[in-house]
This record gives structure tokens, C-alpha cells and sequence, in this order.
């Protein structure tokens, strides 16, 4: 029995170790850098990386994770190409990622929650974003690096998640039957500005409005889970056992909310609508709604 209870305790110890929590800090990098099981994605924008960079991060920026739909919309790359990336960022099935940006402008900002949200959609386990981005590490006193880290190639193989993603006809299938959120600023959502790059102002019918900025503290880092719960599922009144769809301009803005609603509040039916409105807003067979909030 004795034998037992210490195998039992082993396994435990083993399984704290490998589960990674969705967001770290500073201090965890700092702890942690030099894991061999660990690999730092900085997926701001070859400048910002080689000026600096965490110690052995690699660089994997916005256009090797989106690639263009038509005219306007954008899409998350084949399964095939992403295969390939994520096994050239050294990147196994087992693998430890820490996903950081530097947070240079919103873009870049939002570009750590949706490949977060894409290694996830591959199938990856242990995927988690640094609170805060870039300044977190500084902030903590972390060492600043300007050589590029070469990985051995990894051997990740896909198992994509299916319901993780959706897309326009299925949403539409979806209206008045799922819950939809909008992740754009209220005035977007609610019509009375409209984006340039939209044909029609206004929202999805039926969906509620939660702006990807209502998450966020002064300096970029996510408000605490109780905070972000009282305002979503209890404010919201939706429902973390619910079927939920989230979608924005242009997939980017929702995966910050993807992060939130799914990663630290467990909602685990939530599924991104990548062409967001720039798919549906451009057209002129979808439902839409203005100078309503619902």
C-alpha cells in the first residue's frame, strides 16, 4: 500500500508539473526559461524581435498563423502549413508554449490570444499566453536577448478541434439558437460608427456586445478571473455550459475574448467565427442588426 500511495503521489506531482496554467507572468518566464521542454513564441514583428527579445524565444509573426479570403476576410492558414510552422518552432505534441507579443499597437497586441487559440485548434495541450506581453518579463527584471535561437525541428502532428471554429453559413444556421458575442467597441456593435473597411454598420442579429477591452487592466495585463466571471456570467448571464459563438472584425479581437471566455472561465462550447465582419459585413445576404442592444 505503501509502494502504492507514493506511485499515486508521483503521478499527482507529474501531472501539477505538465499542466500549464493559461496565463503566466514574468516571474514564471524568468523561473522557467531555460525549460528543455519549453518553447517562447514572441509573435511580434521581426524588428521588435531582433532589437529584443525573451532569452531563447522564437520568432513566429501574424502572417505565418492568417493568410488572405477573398477580398477582405482573413483565415486561419491550412492545417498542413501550420504542421510545418509549429514543427520549425521546435514545437512537439508534449511541448510546453508560452505565446508572448510586445504589444506594440492593438494588432499586435491581439496576435498572442489567436495563436494561442490556433496551437489549441491543432490540437496542442500545454499552450499558455504571458500576462501582459513583452513588459511583464522586463517589469520582473528579465534578461533581454538580440540572438536568434535555432530549435531542433519538432514532430507536432495536428488533431484539429472542429468545434473550436466556425463559419458563416453555420452562423447563420446559428441565429436565435446560440449565443453570439461581439468583441469589437460598442459603438461598432451598436451602428451609429461603422468601420471603413465594412460595407454595413451594426452587429449579427441577436448577438450581445462584450468589447476585447473591457478585459484588460491599464497595462495590458487581464483582470482577475472574479472580476471577469461577475461581469460575464453573472452581469452577461451567459452561461459557461452554453453554446457560444464569438466573432469580431476580423478574428483577431475575438480570440482575446476566445482566451477569456474559454481558456480562464471554462466556457468549453465556445467557438470563434475567424472571417468575423469582414466576411459577413461585407455581403449583403447576412442578418444584421443597428441601433439596438440585445
Amino acid at each position: 500500500k505503501t509502494t502504492m500511495k507514493k506511485v499515486f503521489i508521483l503521478f499527482i506531482t507529474v501531472l501539477s508539473l505538465s499542466a500549464m496554467e493559461p496565463l503566466v507572468n514574468g516571474e514564471w518566464i524568468i523561473k522557467h526559461v531555460n525549460d528543455k521542454n519549453l518553447v517562447i513564441i514572441d509573435v511580434s514583428n521581426e524588428e521588435a524581435f531582433n532589437e529584443a527579445h525573451i532569452t531563447n524565444a522564437v520568432q513566429s509573426g501574424l502572417g505565418k498563423w492568417r493568410q488572405s479570403k477573398g477580398e477582405s476576410a482573413y483565415e486561419i492558414h491550412s492545417t498542413k502549413e501550420l504542421e510545418d510552422e509549429i514543427r520549425r518552432l521546435g514545437i512537439n505534441n508534449d511541448t510546453n508554449v508560452v505565446v508572448y507579443a510586445h504589444n506594440l499597437d492593438p494588432i499586435d497586441l491581439l496576435t498572442a490570444p489567436y495563436v494561442v487559440w490556433a496551437l489549441e485548434y491543432l490540437g496542442l495541450k500545454n499552450v499558455a499566453m504571458l500576462d501582459g506581453g513583452f513588459d511583464s518579463y522586463t517589469n520582473a527584471g528579465g534578461k533581454l536577448c538580440t540572438k536568434t535561437t535555432t530549435k531542433a525541428k519538432g514532430d507536432f502532428k495536428a488533431k484539429v478541434n472542429d468545434a473550436m471554429l466556425i463559419d458563416m453559413q453555420n452562423v447563420k444556421k446559428s441565429i436565435g439558437k446560440i449565443k453570439m458575442v461581439d468583441s469589437r467597441p460598442a459603438k461598432y456593435y451598436f451602428g451609429t460608427d461603422r468601420q471603413g473597411i465594412l460595407k454595413r454598420a451594426g452587429h449579427i442579429t441577436n448577438a450581445k456586445s462584450y468589447s476585447w477591452q473591457y478585459s484588460l487592466n491599464k497595462d495590458n495585463t487581464l483582470k482577475s478571473k472574479e472580476v471577469l466571471s461577475e461581469t460575464i456570467e453573472n452581469g452577461m448571464q451567459l452561461n459557461k455550459n452554453d453554446d457560444l459563438i464569438i466573432y469580431c472584425t476580423g478574428g483577431l479581437e475575438a480570440a482575446m475574448n476566445y482566451f477569456v471566455f474559454h481558456k480562464v472561465l471554462g466556457f468549453k462550447k465556445a467557438a470563434l467565427y475567424d472571417s468575423s465582419m469582414l466576411e459577413w459585413a461585407n455581403r449583403d445576404d447576412t442578418p444584421m442588426t443597428k441601433y439596438r442592444w440585445e
